[in-house]
């Protein structure tokens, strides 16, 4: 190889070399290197709570048809029929502000089952020094049962004892409780509410200590949130003839925070 070709290999080498570091430096994720916490930094951690309290906006009605017949096709059309005849009932109640609609109804459970009848066959006698013997129980069909289960939203909580009223006057035989709770635009505006009461509350306690120990607040190093599960309240009710009565009472949002305060003498 003369000194000519040599020297045009060695340059096509650099320059392919150049290429590829190049290519690897393009390709290599960004790195961020963060120095060590001062550790001469002083802190003082609080918890905070916020709680605000308020009347439900919204309700959960559990409602239920139950049917029996001697065939399981005819306990089952039993059970639709009188199932629309409710749904239909609670649909066409008038001046509920907001009105329900299909979309609040929503089926939650729904079976058909066996009914059988139980007999113990023993004997029996006068005499008092015979023991009642009894053989094997004996199972016999007598037809099926169907369960239909739902669950209704209703927003205009004065109208409860009415959508109650018009669903067992149609043929709902099963009430399984109300479950009072918010409406998500609610609860979201009220976990704002508390958050803000939870932080006021964790630096007024923040500012008692520093106080006591004669020291300065010069900032906030951390917050941390803690969101318990959405409240509900559970009632039971019994229908009543003459209008079901329904006291909705209060619940309860609350939010607890972390605060981490840096602080100096």
């Amino acid at each position: 190889m003369t000194d000519v070709n040599r020297s045009n290999y060695l340059t096509a080498l650099a320059i392919i070399g150049l290429v590829i570091v190049s290519v690897f430096a393009i390709m290599k994720p960004a790195m961020m290197v963060r120095g060590p916490e001062n550790p001469n930094q002083k802190t003082i951690t609080v918890n905070g709570t916020g709680t605000v309290q308020t009347a439900p906006d919204e309700a959960l009605l559990n409602l239920a048809v139950n049917t029996q017949d001697a065939t399981a096709d005819q306990a089952a059309k039993d059970n639709a029929k009188t199932m629309s005849q409710v749904i239909q009932a609670i649909l066409g109640l008038s001046s509920l502000n907001p009105a329900i609609t299909k979309d609040n109804i929503t089926t939650t459970d729904y079976s058909l089952t066996p009914v059988y009848s139980q007999a113990n066959n023993c004997n029996t006698t006068s005499s008092p020094q015979l023991p009642i013997t009894c053989t094997t129980t004996t199972q016999q069909l007598v037809g099926y049962a169907v369960h239909n289960a739902i669950q209704v939203t209703v927003s205009d909580m004065t109208s409860i004892g009415r959508v109650l009223d018009a669903a067992t006057q149609n043929g709902a035989n099963e009430i399984d409780g109300i479950t009072f709770t918010f409406s998500d635009a609610t609860y979201a505006g009220l976990q704002k509410q508390a958050l803000q009461k939870a932080i006021q509350d964790a630096s007024n306690q923040a500012q008692t200590m520093a106080t006591a120990l004669g020291v300065q607040i010069t900032g906030v190093e951390s917050v941390t949130p803690s969101y318990p599960y959405q409240p509900t309240m559970n009632a039971q009710v019994s229908p009543a003839s003459s209008g079901t009565p329904i006291q909705t009472g209060t619940l309860q949002v609350s939010v607890n925070v972390q605060v981490v305060y840096e602080i100096s003498a």
